[in-house]
């Protein structure tokens, strides 16, 4: 069927992700923290690169977007690769398990909420290593992280909103991406271009901005602009909103549709298959398939 193998892989891993919450909430947050020291990891180096090439002149603020874009994509490599438990990625990976019967709602919100909470816990514990390190107690990096954290607590409720619907579209395009491609290079290289996107076109991401307004409430800063009100009243509640929407309906609901569909339209033609007349060629069997792909490459 047309993504039936890849929607299948992975409500086996949300059945995997929900049964190990079971089994050890505490393993389960463990992996959440971890995530969120992933995604600052991410924030860190693309913020540090940017940072000195916004200083120069009128097109460094632009090439400044493509340097924090093209070093970004280390924060979902080590999600992916290293293995830890990401709310955005949870848009699709447990989510399609309630879809395809593996992982009840419930479950899925229960991972949606101690995912969050992790991701929160680990951002915020990772920002402060990182305030005590002194890494933006200079200019240009400490003025940078404030401006892109000012943005981020003041802009229109519904701008934020829209940016992180775009934001975990790509995210867990990124993702299921990683179900499609057969080597790791290929799930690299997926990654890295599908975040490149969000970062660079400034969309916004929930966890990755705990960490950067984390920061920006630790730094010196002007509390009319910036503040944890501003943080967890304004920007979260908006952008997480919108990261729920762009994972879980542009991704994870309409391959599991279009799969669903597929493979209700088989069963229909299976069903009609010894009557009279020939059926669509698209509609055939997967042997059937395989002999057009055979008959193609001669």
């Amino acid at each position: 069927m047309l993504y039936t193998a890849n929607v299948d892989a992975i409500a086996a891993v949300s059945l995997k992700k929900a049964t190990a919450m079971k089994h050890s909430l505490t393993g389960f947050l463990t992996l959440s923290v971890l995530a969120g020291f992933y995604i600052g990891f991410g924030v860190i180096l693309s913020t540090i690169c940017a940072a000195p090439v916004a200083k120069l002149g009128e097109f460094g603020p632009a090439l400044a977007k493509i340097v924090a874009g093209a070093t970004f994509g280390i924060a979902l490599s080590l999600v992916i690769i290293g293995g830890c438990e990401l709310f955005t990625g949870y848009n699709l990976l447990i989510l399609k398990g309630s879809f395809r019967g593996t992982v009840t709602f419930g479950d899925a919100m229960l991972g949606w909420l101690w995912t969050y909470l992790g991701n929160l816990g680990g951002s915020m514990l990772f920002a402060l290593m990182i305030i005590v390190s002194g890494i933006y107690a200079q200019d240009p990096f400490k003025g940078f992280l404030l401006k892109i954290a000012t943005y981020k607590m003041n802009a229109p409720w519904w701008e934020l909103f829209f940016r992180g619907i775009f934001c975990n579209w790509l995210v867990c395009l990124a993702i299921w991406s990683t179900f499609r491609c057969t080597s790791d290079s290929g799930k690299l290289i997926m990654i890295f271009w599908c975040l490149f996107c969000f970062v660079t076109t400034g969309m916004e991401h929930s966890v990755a901005n705990m960490t950067i307004m984390t920061l920006a409430n630790l730094l010196p800063h002007d509390p009319a602009a910036i503040s944890w009100g501003k943080m967890f009243g304004w920007n979260l509640v908006s952008v997480t909103l919108g990261n729920i929407v762009g994972g879980s309906f542009f991704v994870t609901f309409l391959y599991w549709f279009a799969t669903y569909m597929d493979e209700k339209g088989a069963k229909r033609m299976e069903a009609v298959k010894g009557g009279a007349g020939e059926l669509p060629r698209a509609g055939g069997s997967p042997e059937e398939i395989r002999d057009v792909r055979v008959k193609m490459k001669s």
